[in-house]
């Protein structure tokens, strides 16, 4: 019989097979470069369930570089208008403003997918 996970527990475990299936997309900073200590790095917080896992809002960045995001800011958002435009932009900020609760079958199967694309099962 299967125990029933908590939401906590899926929601860490989403965390982890997303951060890696984006430090895997991208293989490199995408401000500076680098492929040494990868991080997911959100362009708006995480903090926001509703572009949490969002893949526009997510993008390999080095710990350096995702840590400077939070006092400067200007890097990140300029790299994602560059390569999305801005209207993407305003799309992603209006969707992080939206109010969102996934249900655990909705996270479960997230982390079903995210498992699949990195080979992670």
């Amino acid at each position: 019989m299967k125990r029933k996970r908590s939401r906590k527990s899926l929601i860490r475990e989403l965390d982890s097979v997303h951060s890696l299936y984006i430090r895997n997309r991208d293989g490199r900073c995408v401000i500076c470069g680098t492929t040494k200590d990868l991080t997911n790095g959100h362009l708006f917080s995480r903090t926001n369930y509703s572009t949490r896992w969002h893949e526009r809002n997510c993008h390999g960045q080095c710990k350096g570089c995702n840590l400077r995001h939070e006092f400067d800011p200007y890097p990140f958002n300029s790299f994602f208008i560059r390569k999305f435009g801005q209207e993407a932009w305003d799309e992603l900020y209006r969707e992080h403003r939206t109010v969102r609760k996934f249900s655990n079958s909705e996270l479960a199967e997230m982390i079903s997918r995210y498992e699949e694309l990195t080979g992670n099962k």
